[in-house]
Parts: C-alpha cells; structure tokens; sequence
C-alpha cells in the first residue's frame, strides 16, 4: 500500500513585547515553559515521527534574552520576590498576572488555586497571610508548565502537596524555569541533528509581508478595499525581514532553514519572488489561496506541492488542509483524546480513498496532506496540556502503514526534482484567513496605523544618509518591528481580549523610538492611542480572540 504523507508544522511565535529589557507582556516566557519545550519533548518519545517546527526569530531573541537574564516581565518578578517584600502596589499587581490562563484547564482542576482565584474574585486578598501570597507565586509557575517537566521532582511534590508552599519551593521553579527556556533551544536543535525534525522560519519580526512589498496587494485579495494611498511599498524591508531571519535561526540554532512559512499563511508573487531570492526552497499557505489561484482544481489535486517559477526563480509551495488544521486548533480540545486521534487518522484515511478514486493510486507518490497551525494557543485548552492527544495521535502517526510522516524539507526536495510537479506562475495574493488581508488592514484603525508607519518609513528613507551608523540601525530596527502583524490584528473589532491596548502602545513606542533614533519630533498622533473600539478591557484570562474565524487564537 503506498502511504499517504502527512506533513505537521508546528508554529512558534510571539510579537517582540519589550521595552528595553522589559517585557510587557509574559507570554513569550510562560509559553516557553508550557509549549515550547514541551512539544519537543513529547515528541523525543517518537523517533519514526517527522515534524516541521516553524521558530520566528522574533520569538528566538526574545527566548535568548529570558535565558541569559536580560529580559524579565513584571509577572515573572513579582512572582519571585519574597511575600514579605512585596508592597501593596507590588500585591494589586500581581492579582493582575495571578490567575492567566484558561480557568477551566489551568485552574479549576486544583483545589488550592480555585479558592485562591475565587478569594481574589471575591475581594478577600486583604485577609491573605503570607503563605496565601506565596501559595498564590508558586501556582503562577506550575500552571504553565507542560506535563513533561510536571513529572520532574520537586515539581510532583509540590503538585501533590497542593499548597503550604516554601520559599525554597519557589525558588526551584524559578531555577526550573530558567532551564526549561535553554532546553527550548537544545531540544530543537537535538530532534534536528537525530533527524526527526526540520526547523523553519519566518520573516524576522513577523510582517505580512506582501503587505510590506506593497498594500496594493489588496487589490488582488480584497478588491472592495479602497487601497492605501498613497501605498506602502518598501521591497527592501520585505528582503530585509528574510535575510535577517536566516541570519538568526543560524545564531541561534546553527542551522540556515530551506524554508520559511510567511507569517499567518500571507502569500503573493511578490512576496515569493523575495523568498527565492534569498535562496528559500520553500513556503506555505492555506488551500483556499490556491482554489482562487487555479479555481479548475478539483479539491484532491489541492493536496499536493506546487512549484510557482517565474524569471528564472523557483520555489516550492505547499498549501494546508484548513479542516485538519483547525480541528487541532478548536476541536478536539473537548473531545477524548484517543477518539480525537482516531477521528483524525480516519479523516486522513477518507482524504486517502478520495485521491484514489479521483487521481489514482500513482498520484499518491507526490500527495501531502500540510498541517499547519499555532503550536502554543490551543494546548491550554486541552486535557493536561495536550499531551494524551498529542500522544495518541503521534503513536498512531508512527505505527501507522496507511500514512507516513514527512517534513516540509523533504517534500520541497523530491517536488524540485521531479519534472511533472505542476507549475504556477502567478498565485493569489491572499492569506490563511479566508485567502483574505482585511484582518490587517481593512478597519479604519488599520488604514490608520499604517498611514503612521508609512510617512515615518518615508522620513527614514529622507534622513537615513545623514544619520551616525547606530542611529540608522536603531531606528531601522524600530520600523521592522512596527512592520510586524501583530499589532495590526488587534486593531479594529474583530477581536477582543485582555491586554488587547497593550499591543497599541507597543506599535507607537515603536514608532516613537525610530522618530528619536531619527533625532525628529515625533508626530502628535503617536501620543494617542489608535485603537478607538471598546473591545479592549473585558478580560478573558490571558489573550485569547472572541471570534474565531479559520485559526488559532492569536497573540497571546
């Protein structure tokens, strides 16, 4: 029986929250002690399995700085100061960090941490004794933690203990943790010289990429639009973002990846005429992008990779099942974990009967099935973190003789060398979200934001010649990171959730940095906020969408 190919990637991403050697926001760390270093570890246990892990290097230096010590967060310190040294504005914030997470999963399941969650609720922190204030620190830790490092003592003691914590308990998670962000690098770079994994990247601090070659992108993608006028248009930021990426995932994990998945799925002629200039072999998008590329596909044919060439230039491009993949992501959280893994082995056999029956058995040698998505936001939302699916469904993966597992890497490789890989040379402009950029720049907050960005890019092009070395660098580096998508998917009202505004300020301070560096006056406008929705202060545990439109939630 010729085995099906089922390609996984894992996506790992976090915007750059810092200011100076603060971070704003914790999530790049508390994701890295529950998610970053626990997908890796899971899947040492299965050396027969192949998977994709997309790091952006975004997220790599924010991990190297937390690691080295250069980076902290307020609810990382105020988590390991001793209670007693804590003052009343140092416990009002902490409240604020001490319950993150999605409740039902990180939170109701512990007796000790309910009472004190539902204590706070209810006022009654004025009463707290020292030891409340530290049961409170110690649980801030253990409950972003994967099940892997809670198998560790002396994490299943105090897991057992439940409570009346020490300070010598707190001390050793922080020391824990401490490790857990090294090993996110080491694990990686281990599952990648065994042979068991592939790393990829994405453009450096994380843009839309055929946005940042040119807003009228959306012309092709979302023609009811009105493009911005006059555009954005900087190609060489576009070519800037990759070459730097290269650059880091060779820093920090000595490997120069062979491929790149565009940051949320965000795809255009442009966009890979820059990718296979810079010597990528490959790329991703979601298969609703390729259906309003070649609407005379029939859905199986969409199943897989396609080389798109033009003026000598070739990349290969793959394109996700959408289905697969936000059945991960928004699923199976509330199903059995064997019958979720079942369900998608038994999907996969059906996407196997299809092909056959309408593309013939031969058509299988070149089929993949590309399943792509978050590797971070959906875990918190399963049983223990994901890792009895994600067991279940690795061991069916591994021992099946129906499917097999491949990297993206490997794929591209075979699709280069085969002369029948089907040829594009022209794709949609589009993304994984409905083959649409409205997320990003279609709210009159979007259109703002990058009417911003786009006259202090043009200043920058005005003074940069006249500007000291450092300076051009510092304020250039301030325009990529205001470039990046994150802060333009929390602008408009697609989506809500806590700390939403934060990610405003971040875009400003940005800009309000480069203008500096630049030695000019900042503009008015960056001293008030953008963002003119209500939807920003409801709080729903850490940072997750209302709206889930076709993917993971986002930001957090």
């Amino acid at each position: 029986m010729n085995r099906l190919r089922v390609a996984l990637l894992w996506h790992f991403h976090q915007p750059d929250y810092r200011i100076g050697d603060r971070a704003v926001l914790p999530w790049t760390r508390l994701h890295a002690t529950k998610d970053y270093a626990e997908l890796p570890a899971i899947h040492r246990d299965f050396p027969l399995l192949r998977v994709t892990y997309n790091v952006t290097p975004i997220l790599a230096e924010q991990l190297d700085g937390y690691r080295q010590g250069q980076v902290q967060d307020e609810c990382g310190v105020l988590s390991a100061i001793a209670p007693d040294a804590l003052s009343d504005a140092d416990r009002r914030k902490l409240l604020q960090w001490a319950f993150v997470g999605n409740a039902a999963r990180m939170i109701e399941p512990f007796v000790r941490y309910r009472q004190l969650k539902e204590d706070a609720a209810a006022g009654a922190t004025e009463r707290w004794t020292r030891q409340e204030w530290l049961d409170v620190q110690v649980w801030m830790r253990l409950a972003w933690l994967g099940e892997t490092a809670r198998r560790v003592q002396p994490v299943t003691g105090m897991l057992a203990r439940g409570r009346d914590f020490t300070d010598d308990d707190r001390e050793r998670l922080v020391a824990l943790e401490r490790g857990l962000l090294v090993a996110v690098f080491e694990r990686l770079r281990g599952l990648v010289a065994d042979g068991h994994a592939e790393l990829s990247t994405s453009p450096y601090y994380h843009p839309i990429l055929p946005l940042v070659c040119s807003s009228d992108a959306v012309r092709e993608s979302d023609p009811d639009l009105e493009p911005l006028d006059p555009p954005f248009r900087w190609r060489q930021d576009a070519v800037e973002h990759v070459r730097r990426a290269l650059d880091a995932m060779q820093r920090y994990f000595g490997i120069v990846p062979r491929g790149m998945w565009l940051s949320e799925g965000s795809i255009s002629d442009d966009a890979l005429a820059v990718l296979a200039e810079c010597g990528l072999q490959w790329t991703a998008s979601d298969s609703a992008v390729l259906l309003k590329t070649r609407s005379d596909l029939r859905p199986t044919q969409c199943y897989q990779p396609l080389v798109w060439q033009r003026n000598g230039q070739r990349i290969v491009v793959l394109f996700r099942d959408a289905a697969l993949s936000d059945a991960i992501g928004f699923e199976y959280s509330q199903w059995n974990p064997r019958e979720a893994a079942a369900d998608f082995a038994e999907r996969l056999r059906r996407i196997r009967a299809q092909i056959t029956a309408h593309e013939g058995e031969a058509f299988l040698s070149r089929a993949v099935v590309p399943v792509i998505l978050d590797g971070e936001n959906c875990w918190e939302y399963y049983e223990r973190n994901g890792e009895p699916f994600l067991r279940a469904l690795y061991g069916l993966l591994s021992e099946s003789e129906e499917f097999e597992t491949v990297t993206f890497g490997q794929v591209a490789e075979q699709a280069l060398a085969d002369g029948d890989t089907l040829t594009l040379d022209h794709i949609a402009a589009g993304s994984w979200i409905g083959g649409s950029f409205r997320i990003w720049i279609g709210h009159p907050e979007d259109r703002r934001a990058w009417s911003i960005l786009r006259d202090a890019r043009s200043i920058f092009d005005e003074r940069s010649a006249q500007l000291e070395s450092d300076a051009r660098q510092r304020a250039y580096r301030h325009l990529l990171t205001a470039e990046g998508s994150d802060w333009f998917w929390w602008f408009g009202d697609e989506h809500r959730a806590a700390f939403r505004r934060v990610f405003d300020e971040l875009f400003r301070y940005h800009l309000a940095e480069a203008y500096c560096a630049m030695g000019e006056t900042s503009p008015e406008e960056l001293s008030e906020p953008i963002m003119t929705t209500d939807a920003s202060d409801a709080v729903f545990g850490a940072m997750h969408a209302v709206t889930l439109p076709t993917r993971s939630p986002h930001g957090d």
